[in-house]
């Protein structure tokens, strides 16, 4: 699942530093910073992955902190916009050449989402082909709303020399899954945000589904889940992902977070279904330097994910 490089962006002068890229996700009254250098043959160097409230330092400030020195200063960037502010949706393929595609889904778009079509941003990628006969080819479409990107480009623009791409959560936390073992047969990750799940199935580094889930009902304090109803939830997504794709079970459920909350959504997921439940641990997977916490909370992690991207995103109007 290959994004293409964007025109909106590549006009910039992206001359960045080898191997560093800095994810960069800015949200409602929180945003989150993690600086990666990628090297072949050894694992990623996670160099910072913090979250700071905005009542605090402005999230200019934590760019124009953090990317500073000869070497950060030309670091890539990749800034992720919030997940209010765009819509991830499939449409089956138009049958049109591949330079027109865009276009045709951005009509498609009109009854799907819940904005104005003409104040879009439209990317599309591909789904993976489902190999039962009759199934029509399907994609997915991000549509941004035009402002948000406006706005991630006056913000992070003038503040970072390598800025090449804007990110969605989803492929975020794809890089994420990319490297847990598992994600070789087929992995589920689980992400939590202030009583929302994130759900991602994804196969040797392609996402195959993503779905966002209500963790509380009423009846429910804050940190309290209806357990139930989730595992309910994953099983379905599962039963799809063999279905739809003919593909062996997923057998492993992976939580990108280890706080109390989290520790008990596992210990009350073993009991509601049959995966093996586990922990997404940085450590076995980054070489961390020497005094860097990682945060693990929500805004940490689509950070630190948005830090592995190696393509860029074509967001087009």
């Amino acid at each position: 699942m290959q994004l293409r490089e964007t025109s909106l962006l590549s006009r910039w002068n992206k001359k960045t530093s080898v191997g560093w890229r800095a994810g960069f996700f800015p949200g409602e009254g929180v945003a989150a910073l993690a600086l990666v250098q990628s090297r072949a043959g050894q694992r990623p160097l996670l160099k910072y992955c913090g979250s700071h409230a905005t009542d605090d330092i402005s999230p200019g400030q934590i760019l124009s902190t953090y990317l500073n020195g000869r070497t950060l200063s030309h670091s890539a960037v990749s800034a992720v916009i919030a997940s209010e502010a765009y819509q991830l949706v499939q449409v089956e393929a138009p049958d049109v050449p591949t330079t027109e595609l865009r276009a045709a889904v951005r009509w498609k778009l009109r009854d799907l989402i819940n904005f104005p079509v003409e104040d879009a941003v439209v990317d599309v990628f591909d789904t993976p082909p489902s190999p039962r006969q009759g199934r029509e080819k399907m994609v997915y479409a991000v549509a941004a709303r035009a402002q948000a990107v406006t706005d991630m480009v006056n913000l992070v623009k003038p503040r970072a020399r390598g800025f090449d791409v804007i990110d969605i959560p989803e492929l975020c936390l794809r890089n994420l899954s990319s490297l847990l073992p598992q994600n070789e047969r087929g992995v589920a990750l689980l992400t939590l945000d202030h009583g929302v799940a994130q759900l991602l199935l994804t196969r040797q580094g392609t996402l195959y589904l993503s779905r966002r889930i209500e963790l509380q009902r009423r009846g429910y304090g804050e940190g309290q889940f209806d357990t139930a109803t989730l595992a309910l939830e994953i099983q379905r997504s599962m039963d799809y992902y063999e279905s739809h794709f003919d593909l062996p079970a997923i057998t492993s459920l992976v939580i990108a977070s280890s706080d109390a909350s989290s520790q008990t959504l596992a210990t009350q997921l073993k009991s509601e279904t049959s995966l093996n439940i586990g922990f997404f641990e940085p450590q076995q997977y980054f070489e961390i330097a020497d005094g860097t916490a990682i945060d693990t909370s929500w805004h940490g992690l689509i950070a630190l994910g948005a830090a592995l991207r190696s393509s860029s995103m074509e967001l087009t109007q």
